[in-house]
This record gives C-alpha cells, sequence and structure tokens, in this order.
C-alpha cells in the first residue's frame, strides 16, 4: 500500500497514518501539479480553504475514477460537491450518525448520538447534498446534552450540516479541519481515537498502531492518598500554578492580570487569550501572590502582590463623588460594578489583614470599596445584581438603599456578604454584621431556592465560605446550622472523584439548559462534569475557612478531599501559559476537559486567572497561611 498524502505540512493525523504500515509519502499540491500520481494506491489530501488547482484536479479525479481511495480533508469543491466558505462551528456540536443499511461499516464503539467537540473549528457547509453522500458525522446547533443526545438518526440527518461523509465507494471527506485533533485537543479523547481509527482503517486497510500524545494532560502520578506523597503534590501544583500566574501579569503587576485564556481553541491548537484587566481576578491573583510570599518567605511574590493590590485599590477605584469607593469591573466596563466581583478582588487583603492585624491605608480603602456597596443594598441585605454608574444619581442610590429587595442570590451577593462579615472582624463596624447578617440570613430563609444563575451546585458552593464568616464574626449556634445544612446538601453532589457535579433541581438556574449565550455547563441533571469557574473552585478556600472558624475535622476532611480533585484536574503541557492552570469544564469520569462548548465566553476550555486558578491556588495554599492559627495540615 502506497499512501499519498497532500499537504503542506505534518500532522497528528500523518503520524497515525504511518503507524498503519502503509508507505506514506507527502508532497505538497504544487508537487503533485507534475507528479506520477498513478504510482499511489490511495491520496490523502489535507486542503482547508485551499481550491484546486483545476489542472490537479482533473489528474486526481481520473485517479479516483480508477476506483482509488481518495480522502480530503475540508474541501470545499470535489466532483458534485461545492460548499459554502469556512464559517466556525463554535456553536455546534458534531453527532455521530451510524450507517442505517445493515452490512454498511459503522464505526465499532461509537453509537448514533454520540458527541465529538472538535472545539474552535471551522467548516465548510456543502450548498446541497450529492447522490451517493453517506453521513458519518453531522453538524448540529445548540444541542443540549453532554456526551450523548437521544435522537433518531433520521432526526439528526434533518437540518444537520455534513461532518464526515462517504462518497460512493471510494470517497471519504470532511467539512472541518482534522488533521492535529490531538494538538486541537479533541474531545472526549477516547472517542475521537475510535474515529480516527475507523478512517485511517478505510484508508489503508490497516489498524492504527500508535497515536500522538495529548497535547495537554491532567493530574500527576502518585498516591494521593499518601500522606507525604500528597503534600508533594499538593506543593508542585502550587509551583506550576504560579508560575502560570506570572505569565498574565500586566507590567509585573502594576498594570493588573489578564483574564487568562479562552475557550476557542483553533484547528492548530492555539487558544485565544482573554486579554482583558478585570478588577476581580487582579484581586484574587493579588491573593494568591500574598499567600505565596508569606508560605514560601518569598519578597518577590510580596512585591507583586503589593502591585496587584495598589492597582486594585488605584485606577480601579473611585475616588470622591457619589460613587466614592466603587470598584471598577474592568479597564473597558469603566462604570460598572458588580458586588460579587469587588468582593473577590478585596477578600485576600482581608485575608491578610486578619491574619497581620494591619488596618492601614489598605484596608481603609477596602472600607471605602464596601460603604459604596452597602450605601446600594436593599432592606434585606441583598443588593442587585449590579450597578451602572451612568444610569444612577442620589436618588437613584437612596432607591437601592430604600427598596425591600435586592437580588437574593449566592452568585451575586454570597462573597459581598462574608468580605463585609471579614471586615467586621477586622474593625468592628457594626453595620457591616448588620447587612453581611441580614444578606445571608434572607438567602438562607429561601435556601434551595436562592435566585440560581449557573446552577444549584454553584449556589451551594459560593455559600460555604460566607456562612463560615458568618459563625466566625457571630458565634451563634443557628448561623452554625446553616454552614452544616448547606455542606451536608452539597456532599449529595460530591463524585467519587472528589469533584462536585453540577446539579440544579427543577432546571431552575438562569443558565441552565441553556445554549444561546451564557450557559451553564448543566445538561442533566447526574452529568459527571465539575464546574471549575463557578463552583468547585470556591470550595478549598471555603472548606478551609470553614474548619479555620469550627475546629470540626470534617472540614478538614473535605479540604483536602476537594484538593485531592484539583491536583488530578490540573493541566500539564508545555505551554507555560497552560501548564499548572485549571479549565472549567472537567468530566470526573473520563478525565479530561470536556463539557458543553456553547457559551458566549467562558466554554469548556476557558481558564480564568482569577476566579479559576487563583482561587484554587489560594485554596490550595490555606492550610499553611493559617498555621499559626489553626493549621489544616
Amino acid at each position: 500500500m502506497k499512501c499519498l498524502i497532500l499537504a503542506d505540512y505534518d500532522s497528528d493525523f500523518e503520524s497515525v497514518l504511518r503507524s498503519c504500515g502503509a508507505g506514506v509519502e507527502r508532497m505538497s499540491f504544487d508537487a503533485a501539479l507534475h507528479a506520477d500520481l498513478s504510482a499511489y494506491d490511495v491520496i490523502c489530501m489535507f486542503c482547508f480553504g485551499k481550491v484546486l488547482d483545476p489542472r490537479l484536479r482533473v489528474r486526481l479525479e481520473e485517479e479516483s475514477a480508477k476506483g482509488k481511495r481518495i480522502f480530503a480533508e475540508a474541501l470545499e469543491s470535489w466532483d458534485g460537491i461545492y460548499s459554502a466558505a469556512p464559517a466556525s462551528t463554535t456553536r455546534k456540536r458534531l453527532i455521530v450518525v451510524q450507517p442505517a443499511e445493515e452490512g454498511e461499516a459503522s464505526i465499532p464503539g461509537l453509537e448514533t448520538g454520540d458527541l465529538l467537540d472538535d472545539e474552535g473549528n471551522f467548516a465548510s457547509r456543502p450548498w446541497y447534498p450529492v447522490p451517493g453522500m453517506k453521513h458519518l458525522l453531522v453538524y448540529k446547533e445548540h444541542i443540549i446534552a453532554h456526551r450523548h443526545v437521544d435522537a433518531a438518526r433520521d432526526e439528526l440527518l434533518r437540518d444537520g450540516q455534513p461532518g464526515l461523509w462517504t462518497l460512493g465507494d471510494n470517497m471519504m471527506m470532511t467539512s472541518f479541519r482534522l488533521h492535529n485533533f490531538a494538538q486541537a485537543r479533541f474531545a472526549p479523547r477516547a472517542a475521537w481515537q475510535k474515529l480516527i481509527a475507523y478512517v485511517a482503517r478505510w484508508i489503508t486497510g490497516s489498524e492504527p498502531t500508535r497515536f500522538p500524545e495529548p497535547a495537554v494532560r491532567h493530574g500527576a502520578p502518585g498516591d494521593l492518598d499518601d500522606d507525604a506523597v500528597f503534600e508533594a503534590l499538593r506543593k508542585d501544583a502550587v509551583e506550576r500554578g504560579m508560575r502560570s500566574l506570572k505569565t498574565y501579569l500586566v507590567d509585573g503587576g502594576h498594570g493588573g492580570i489578564r483574564e487568562g485564556l479562552r475557550h476557542n481553541v483553533d484547528p492548530e491548537g492555539v487558544q485565544a487569550t482573554a486579554d482583558s484587566v478585570r478588577t476581580d481576578c487582579t484581586g484574587e491573583a493579588g491573593g494568591a501572590f500574598r499567600l505565596y510570599g508569606a508560605t514560601r518567605n518569598d519578597r518577590g511574590a510580596d512585591e507583586i502582590a503589593d502591585a496587584l493590590e495598589s492597582f486594585v485599590l488605584g485606577p480601579m477605584q473611585v475616588r470622591g463623588g457619589l460613587f466614592d469607593g466603587m470598584l471598577r469591573w474592568t479597564d473597558t466596563a469603566w462604570q460598572v460594578c458588580y458586588q460579587d466581583d469587588a468582593a473577590r478582588a478585596v477578600l485576600p487583603i482581608l485575608y491578610d489583614c486578619l491574619k497581620t492585624g494591619d488596618r492601614g491605608e489598605r484596608f481603609a480603602s477596602v472600607c471605602r470599596a464596601l460603604d459604596f456597596l452597602v450605601k446600594t443594598t436593599a432592606k434585606d441585605g441583598c443588593r442587585v445584581a449590579r450597578t451602572d454608574a451612568p444610569n444612577l444619581n442620589a436618588d437613584g442610590i437612596r432607591a437601592l438603599k430604600d427598596a425591600e429587595h435586592g437580588h437574593p442570590s449566592a452568585h451575586y451577593n454570597a462573597y459581598y456578604h462574608a468580605a463585609l462579615l471579614l471586615a467586621y472582624r477586622c474593625c468592628g463596624n457594626p453595620v457591616y454584621l448588620d447587612v453581611g447578617r441580614r444578606g445571608l440570613e434572607t438567602m438562607m430563609a429561601l435556601y434551595p431556592d436562592t435566585r440560581r444563575e449557573q446552577s444549584e451546585t454553584e449556589e451551594q458552593c459560593r455559600l460555604i465560605l460566607p456562612l463560615a464568616a458568618l459563625y466566625g464574626a457571630t458565634g451563634e449556634k443557628k448561623h452554625l446550622d446553616m454552614l452544616e445544612h448547606v455542606t451536608n446538601d452539597l456532599l449529595a453532589r460530591r463524585h467519587p472523584s472528589g469533584g462536585y457535579a453540577e446539579w440544579d433541581t427543577g432546571y431552575k438556574a438562569s443558565c441552565s439548559r441553556e445554549s444561546q449565550g451564557e450557559c451553564s455547563l448543566l445538561t442533566e441533571n447526574g452529568d459527571p462534569v465539575a464546574d471549575l469557574l463557578y463552583s468547585t473552585n470556591w470550595l478549598p478556600v471555603g472548606f478551609a475557612w470553614a474548619y479555620h472558624v469550627t475546629g470540626d475535622e470534617k472540614y478538614r476532611l473535605l479540604w483536602k478531599d476537594v484538593v485531592k480533585f484539583l491536583i488530578r484536574a490540573q493541566v500539564s503541557a508545555a505551554d507555560p501559559k497552560l501548564d499548572g492552570t485549571w479549565c472549567r469544564a472537567f468530566d470526573m469520569e473520563l478525565g479530561e476537559a470536556y463539557g458543553c462548548p456553547h457559551d458566549v465566553g467562558w466554554a469548556a476550555y476557558a481558564s480564568e486567572s482569577g476566579w479559576t486558578n487563583a482561587e484554587i491556588l489560594m485554596g490550595m495554599m490555606m492550610p499553611e497561611f493559617l498555621a499559626g492559627d489553626r493549621g489544616l495540615g
């Protein structure tokens, strides 16, 4: 078997074909124009966005007419196929459609309805079907399912965009770029390998013996149940995570920190960056560097933390006037304030103030931020989801304070309450205690039917730290009971891996089962998917603080358990911006990043410098940081 690959580059798929034992030769399209094509038994073309030179096309179609097998990746025009220009597949999903007729070759190990995600790809859609087309993969928009969609073959084909198909007995084509499937992190990995093996067998007649190494891996080898191994791997995870965090700093932290990585991974494996400078990410990253400096006696990390805190409390804070103290949301959303984001920007400063007893200028600036939030908070202790300064005047601010109800959602308010309660412990301001207590008691009176944004799991995860802070501030048994109640409910979502599955009773969350805008990872209750942007990422700090204020061994063990999971979920990669990070979506059974890809900006591969990475890193270091009070070792 002699196989000719027409391509201007090597690829993952070429390495698979070479492992089949075929005599593989690669040449450029220009070279092929003058080559003897009759010498080859099979021809593969990797030609995304390329229109064949008509002289070459005629010769290739002559070889096809002889019965030679031809494989073409994203070829816009061939025989009767005529396709539109490449378009993004980000909001679409590839679905397996096995042949309907008995005796036709099917893809072993896959079933009709299985979902294969090709990340940030592009596809050229044929304008019309031609006789002899038999579909193997189709694209469908807005599929709300995790790994498999239950639908009949005919239903999937209806309005489906061709993804992979055969044409007659000897032609196979894709509409999308397939060649670097490993570098581009197509998921789930095992399902894609079954598909690639099928295509390779179709081309060469032989079984592939090797697949490319994954571009990213997750976790580290070692027995995490061994305390010494756990401690070594925890410290290594922190080191790698902090190195990655440094790559996103702007001017060493003096200009804040970039948001992180977008979810888009292009067909060559390049992941887009999220370059916005956010106040919350900056403050959270400052906390990671502050804890690292304190636990490693690293003055350089302290200096970075100083720079990040100065950025949050400098250009990102309004000074004077009606909006004095307000923390800006981002470098572009200059006059927008989300209280949860503002709170997460200053909470690390409050951790440090409680630890060190520092009540200086930075603490005063934190109080200015909290005072602005307090004066725009309703009587029930909850604030509206966000405020936009251009739409507010003095009367509008008074109206917010005089309103009976705010937005009773942990997603929007619980960390604001945590910040108030930690600030109260620092300075004894009774207003902070009153508003923090009222807000959390309001939400717990509604619980579990708080106003959910992503999921019920998210609300539970976001309540652990604030309720621990409430009990730490009051010492009242009813507040300890609230913490215990939410913790016990959350444990029903614990997966054997140590992560926490997304769940939403009644699918009441705003983003639950959505596919048009911001989307929950949850498609069906019971999906084994953990959200490390909105849910599980909050738990290391939350459980650590709960142990700190209660001394209950249960919380120490829960902290350790979730940290084990996060060690297993951490990314290992050659790219320093990726290595040591965590992705938003993690399938706890597959052990890889995988989840509903529809979200407008924070889908499966998104990695926030603050919300995800810095929060997890702070949680991993919190035991050492608090060791002078009550350690978690």
